[in-house]
């Protein structure tokens, strides 16, 4: 043990006697100078000293090695006699806390290594750095922080956020000119918002997605505020109506991609038949219950009340609520191998003879073939055995697309479509006349958004109510009843985009506190400044 008058760090307010050295601890000794000292109850300042103690808090490590400050403090006799404290203990929080076992600077280090990262991993980082505490504390840590009140946003943006998805909800609020979020709502509900936003003035424009709740609790507590619905979630209802109109056309869907694949169309003898071996087979349980759907639906029924009766998923009943007929489970085609890309040259060197594999595996590894012998061994067995052809391998025969997946075709833009895609897409519109008019449509209204043609928009409603897609009808009489803040979108530049960032980073937070981000915690986390 060694001892030394030089300290590498300013203790304010106190002198310093001495520095011990130990082999990864610096035990710095120090003295209050303070000649006066004020009662944290009347607030006399008295300098008649009471007696001495000793505080003994942790400090921030220094050279590799842990702190321990030995201050000096004393306590002081108060001066009014009304007063119900008769002695006091002078406080020094610019050095610790009253109680405190830290200093303050080490509390502010480890608060920001806690924000940073979780506190389980804090707690691993702070074990490196010599100022070693658990998880459980650097939770209590940041539950003390205070949050300053944000100021409140002339453009507010609002978004839900999942606890459970679909379960339970929160609400979160952003400030888009600030780009940063202002608070976290522990639901969803329409009277929750209403009262944060009647607590608050001066929003002049708040961007939200087409959630009744939200529009009622604008309109009640923000009726000043211009709102914008999101762009994004009218393309994506957009794409749910398209979604809807393609499963009632499924097999429309299926005879494309037979004729896409080379399949051609089936003769009406060979529908038929199957037509009358499918009513011959004994339907199976996945169809009973979608004819059980179907029946308590035109009962009557609501879609949560067929869910609580069949045990369903009510995510399952509206699928098949939009549709005529059971939804064809998606089987995957063959996927390529890695010897796909060389069958043209096989087939070309057995065509002139060369059977062999082991010959035929040295030949493409120069070309470029990285995987085992045993691939091309049982390629060519197959081969040979007249089990495997070449249109098999280099154009393996896919699923017809899902109703979201062909839904994709209608929504993208030309230019961003393969010629596959592009084929695929002009098949489909030939095949049905009510797909044409819905790509018209969809076409029409996607540009619309893009180009933020607000002269376009009254037309296009026309025009989707006067057409026979129901779908799109129901869809364009939702945008109807949210008119304004349609129109405020086209018209207007603000949108949810960067809402969506911050929800995002919620999640990334949330996942990231291992099952231990309860609201007030996760509140402190995304509110708190980077």
């Amino acid at each position: 043990m060694a001892a030394s008058n030089h300290i590498p760090f300013a203790l304010p307010g106190f002198s310093l006697e001495q520095v011990e050295e130990h082999d990864d601890l610096l035990v710095v000794c120090a003295s209050s100078i303070a000649k006066t000292a004020r009662c944290p109850c009347c607030g006399q300042v008295s300098t008649q000293v009471h007696c001495h103690y000793t505080r003994s808090p942790r400090d921030l490590p220094c050279s590799g090695r842990r702190v321990r400050l030995v201050l000096d403090v004393r306590r002081f006799r108060c001066p009014n006699e009304a007063c119900k404290r008769q002695t006091f203990a002078e406080r020094i929080p610019h050095i610790v806390p009253v109680h405190g076992q830290r200093t303050t600077r080490l509390t502010t280090v480890l608060r920001a290594i806690t924000f940073e990262v979780n506190a389980e991993a804090g707690s691993r980082i702070t074990r490196h750095l010599n100022m070693p505490l658990s998880a459980d504390t650097l939770l209590r840590i940041i539950r003390l922080t205070l949050l300053e009140p944000a100021p409140t946003p002339r453009i507010l943006g609002v978004d839900d956020w999942a606890f459970k998805k679909g379960n339970r909800y929160g609400t979160l609020l952003v400030d888009l000119e600030g780009h940063s979020p202002v608070d976290l709502l522990p639901d969803r509900t329409a009277e929750t918002l209403t009262a944060w936003l009647q607590a608050r003035t001066g929003i002049e424009v708040i961007s939200r997605d087409r959630s009744n709740e939200y529009i009622a609790a604008i309109t009640a507590g923000a009726p000043q505020a211009v709102q914008v619905a999101d762009r994004w979630h009218m393309l994506h209802n957009l794409s749910e109506a398209l979604q809807r109109l393609l499963g009632k056309h499924a097999p429309v869907l299926r005879r494309v991609a037979g004729q896409i694949q080379g399949q051609g169309e089936s003769s009406s003898d060979d529908q038929e038949t199957e037509d009358v071996s499918e009513v011959q087979m004994i339907p199976s349980r996945r169809e009973l219950r979608f004819s059980e759907v179907k029946r308590l639906a035109g009962e009557g029924y609501s879609q949560r009340a067929i869910a609580r009766q069949l045990q369903m998923s009510r995510n399952t009943i509206q699928r098949y609520l939009n549709t005529n007929e059971l939804p064809q489970h998606q089987r995957r085609g063959p996927r390529p191998s890695s010897i796909t890309a060389y069958v043209p040259y096989l087939e070309a060197r057995w065509a002139e003879g060369c059977h062999n594999s082991r010959i035929l595996w040295e030949e493409i590894r120069q070309r470029g073939y990285s995987s085992s012998y045993s691939s091309v061994r049982r390629f060519v067995r197959r081969y040979r055995s007249g089990e495997l052809c070449s249109t098999s391998m280099l154009s393996p025969m896919g699923p017809p697309l899902s109703p979201r997946q062909a839904a994709w075709l209608f929504v993208l833009t030309p230019e961003k479509l393969s010629a596959e895609q592009t084929t695929y897409r002009e098949a489909l519109c030939r095949a049905c006349p009510d797909f044409e008019i819905a790509y018209d449509l969809a076409q029409r209204f996607v540009t619309m958004f893009h180009l933020r043609q607000v002269d376009q928009l009254d037309p296009w409603l026309v025009d989707a109510q006067s057409s026979a897609i129901s779908p799109l009808k129901a869809f364009a009489a939702g945008l109807l009843k949210d008119y304004a803040a349609v129109r405020a979108a086209l018209e207007l530049e603000w949108s949810n985009g960067q809402v969506e960032g911050q929800v995002n980073r919620l999640k990334v937070i949330k996942r990231d506190m291992y099952g231990r981000a309860k609201f007030d915690l996760l509140r402190l986390r995304v509110l708190h400044p980077p």
